[in-house]
């Protein structure tokens, strides 16, 4: 009897799981789970999730990243820059939702844009375009306005590299949105950490406003986590407290949020 087909037969068919292989960065391998995702760690650490659903997202603070989207209310055809690209999982994401949307996406690892085209159903240029860049560079060479929305989901170990955490990148982000644009960074904090403290300064230095989600005990400094720092002129916070009301983890809306 045929094996029965599984969901994480449509991910990357024919590359080996949990072996280790060479990208341009280190290391990465891809990992299957009971329940049909497959998992893309980089480094030793979880990077992106694989689904064949495009609807779900595996990740929470992806979740809060779709429903703050949904709490702007984009435009029929946004485009948008995602730093940190991975696998794609949320461009893909945001690609199923808004037919009509635009999505470019960067990764400082060479590697791996050429791999996560073979991997699963990403749409095609000109919806998504990947690309080996840099972040800030990526940012810099944009023109002024040119973006509706720019997510941040770029790590270095633990913590956002420097160079995407200052005045420097808040500021050209600021610059290269369109009047009522979003930015979304996915920040990592710890107890007794004072690492986000430079990165949130320089946010609100070039937005004013910024609103943090995250669960309630990370939010409060008592257990490590992710945080999504969102900035726009245009963003419904009661949208966002409904969201946050009926999130699987107790989680918390924050414009005054101040790492601890």
């Amino acid at each position: 009897m045929a094996r029965r087909r599984t969901p994480t037969d449509e991910i990357a068919p024919g590359v080996p799981r949990g072996v280790d292989f060479p990208i341009a960065t280190g290391t990465a391998r891809l990992q299957d789970e009971p329940d049909g995702t497959t998992f893309l760690w980089v480094n030793g650490v979880p990077s992106s999730p694989l689904r064949s659903d495009p609807e779900i997202l595996d990740f929470e603070y992806m979740e809060r990243f779709s429903a703050t989207v949904d709490a702007w209310g984009p435009p029929a055809r946004m485009l948008a820059l995602h730093v940190g690209a991975a696998a794609c999982a949320f461009p893909r994401h945001l690609a199923h939702r808004f037919p009509d949307s635009g999505h470019i996406a960067v990764d400082i690892d060479a590697t791996l844009p050429e791999l996560v085209r073979t991997w699963w159903d990403l749409p095609r240029a000109p919806r998504l375009r990947i690309r080996a860049q840099d972040g800030l560079e990526a940012l810099v060479g944009r023109a002024d306005a040119s973006l509706d929305l720019v997510v941040r989901d770029a790590f270095a170990g633990d913590d956002t590299p420097s160079h995407l955490a200052g005045e420097e990148w808040w500021g050209h982000a600021s610059r290269a949105l369109r009047p009522g644009g979003l930015v979304l960074a996915n920040v990592g904090t710890r107890p007794g950490s004072t690492a986000t403290r430079g990165d949130l300064a320089a946010a609100r230095a070039a937005f004013g406003t910024v609103i943090a989600i995250g669960e309630h005990a990370v939010l409060k400094g008592r257990r490590r986590g992710n945080v999504v720092l969102a900035a726009s002129t245009r963003l419904d916070t009661d949208v966002l407290a409904r969201y946050a009301a009926s999130a699987s983890l107790p989680t918390g809306v924050r414009s005054d949020w101040a790492p601890s």
